[in-house]
């Protein structure tokens, strides 16, 4: 028996497929013009940023490897957008800056897809989009939220009535849908160990099992510690997200690590087109939505909730299992073969932590419910400003680093999941009893 597999986080679909990877552990001395320390996608993509800008005296460390934390065990969707709602912020930003803000994920998201053809980037790309399933039969509501994101972001949704919706995913449980053009999913572990590897053919060196333990200032640059040896670097970018909150106490302490849980199930055959005759990912209308997508070995991976809490990876099959039986109760006996959590970070104001501190320590943070797009964005963004334009950067400064409230936050936290939860379930009991009474 694996008892990795069996205990939390789990052992993900993602690394069983792709196979294990070891990058080498920092051993000695050296010295950069810019150490990236964390390689998820933040700080993987602030790397590869900033040698696609010619510079490439680069170097990342972290205590796995590239992907081992939220980067590369995520549900693998590709779409625009903040973890923030689009009407919220408009709310805070009005309508001229939230569209700013928000093509600015679109072009991520085409970014992303480029970068995987220019560098031969074999993660399983599946260019069939994201659905989002209206899970109420709320329709007029989804079209309004549709020619909003038209009008005032730019931003064009399809909207596709319950027969066509069928014609992608054969559910009861959904009416209509909205179809993002553009979007995508992959594999994400795959897709951040082939950046990896092109930071490495540019010049650039990445290390895996080699957990900073001190940043400080040395001078006019900076010094960090591990356990092998040390980094000297002129600029350091902190991209750590939920797996760290000790090296830089001022902005981690903005963080509130939240976990998630994903199932992958055995191999369907021809169940799988049965279900869903187009590859498309799809979540829901619901605040604590489900989000699945098919794999190519016809597997279907499906993910779910958020907790405070870590679960062990049984009690995520249990969950995942109740939670696809809804959506496909004819697959109510389907046995899930991988289940595994990760931890996101997300800040109080549900927005990225993109910045400079004062003491100079540059930081992309607070990635929980953004995706792929915006933490990609993250690295464009930081890659300019050390490159001289702050442009871009100045316009995530409206989102400082803001105390999670601690103990007493994840608390809050949960709490208001629950509500949140509830309202779905009350919402969802009165138009089911709405419609026996029709």
């Amino acid at each position: 028996m694996n008892t990795r597999a069996e205990r939390w986080p789990g052992r993900s679909w993602y690394e069983a497929e792709a196979g294990d990877e070891s990058r080498p552990a920092l051993d000695g001395s050296l010295r950069c013009r810019v150490a990236v320390v964390g390689a998820g996608l933040a700080g993987i993509g602030t790397a590869v940023s900033l040698i696609e800008r010619g510079v490439d005296d680069v170097v990342v460390i972290d205590s796995d490897g590239p992907g081992g934390g939220a980067s590369g065990r995520n549900g693998g969707f590709v779409f625009a957008g903040y973890s923030l709602d689009n009407e919220a912020l408009i709310a805070q930003r009005g309508s001229e800056e939230a569209g700013r803000l928000h093509r600015w994920t679109r072009e991520s998201v085409r970014l992303i897809r480029e970068r995987i053809d220019r560098y031969d980037i074999d993660c399983q790309v599946n260019d069939a989009g994201v659905l989002l399933a209206d899970w109420f039969g709320e329709p007029r509501r989804l079209m309004a939220c549709a020619e909003r994101a038209r009008s005032r972001l730019g931003f064009g949704l399809e909207w596709l009535s319950p027969a066509e919706r069928a014609a992608m995913v054969r559910s009861d449980r959904y009416g209509g849908a909205l179809f993002e053009p553009g979007s995508f999913h992959f594999h994400p572990l795959r897709h951040i160990r082939g950046l990896a590897d092109l930071i490495e053919r540019r010049g650039g060196r990445v290390f895996g099992a080699s957990p900073a333990l001190v940043i400080r200032r040395a001078g006019p640059g900076w010094r960090i510690r591990c356990e092998g040896g040390e980094v000297r670097a002129d600029e350091v970018v902190l991209a750590t997200g939920g797996y760290d909150r000790r090296l830089a106490r001022r902005v981690q302490r903005a963080l509130q690590p939240v976990a998630t849980y994903i199932a992958v199930t055995r191999p369907l055959g021809d169940r799988l087109g049965h279900i869903m005759p187009s590859p498309v990912a799809v979540y829901d209308t619901r605040f604590a939505f489900d989000y699945y997508r098919p794999l190519p070995d016809t597997r279907l991976l499906w993910g779910g909730r958020i907790s405070m809490a870590s679960r062990s990876p049984s009690a995520i099959r249990r969950l995942m299992r109740r939670d696809l039986a809804r959506v496909f109760p004819h697959l109510h006996d389907v046995t899930l073969e991988y289940a595994w959590g990760g931890w996101m970070s997300y800040a109080r104001h549900e927005m990225p932590i993109i910045g400079q501190g004062a003491d100079g320590l540059w930081h992309a943070l607070a990635f929980g419910g953004h995706g792929m797009a915006t933490t990609t964005l993250a690295g464009e963004v930081l890659a300019e400003a050390l490159c001289g334009d702050r442009s871009r950067l100045a316009a995530f400064g409206h989102w400082p680093a803001r105390w999670a409230g601690g103990l007493a936050g994840r608390a809050a936290g949960q709490a208001i999941y629950w509500r949140a939860q509830f309202r779905d379930w009350w919402k969802d009991r009165r138009g089911s009893v709405a419609e026996r009474e029709l």
